[in-house]
């Protein structure tokens, strides 16, 4: 994992801000159809991968997408961006 307090090279905002509880928070704010989520196990699931990957950054981005793990995990349909293949398979 990479750590650092330098800001988002993408949003300019410092990490301090992106929290994981911060983002769990916001996460719960936005609605998603339940025929459109990924099952709550399936969710937790992808996360835990995520939180393994050497490409998360901050304990919440992904450094292939630039994605918050948590958004990206989220849908049903959505895949993991890693180049090697997708781990949440």
């Amino acid at each position: 994992m990479i750590t650092t307090n330098k800001p988002c090279y993408r949003c300019e905002q410092d990490f301090d801000f992106f929290t994981p509880e911060k983002i769990a928070q916001r996460l719960k704010e936005i609605p998603i159809a339940a025929s459109l989520a990924a099952e709550e196990v399936v969710f937790k699931k992808r996360l835990e991968e995520c939180k393994n990957c050497d490409a998360l950054r901050e304990q919440v981005l992904c450094s292939y997408c630039g994605c918050f793990v948590m958004f990206r995990a989220r849908p049903a349909l959505s895949r993991c961006p890693h180049p090697l293949g997708d781990k949440w398979t």
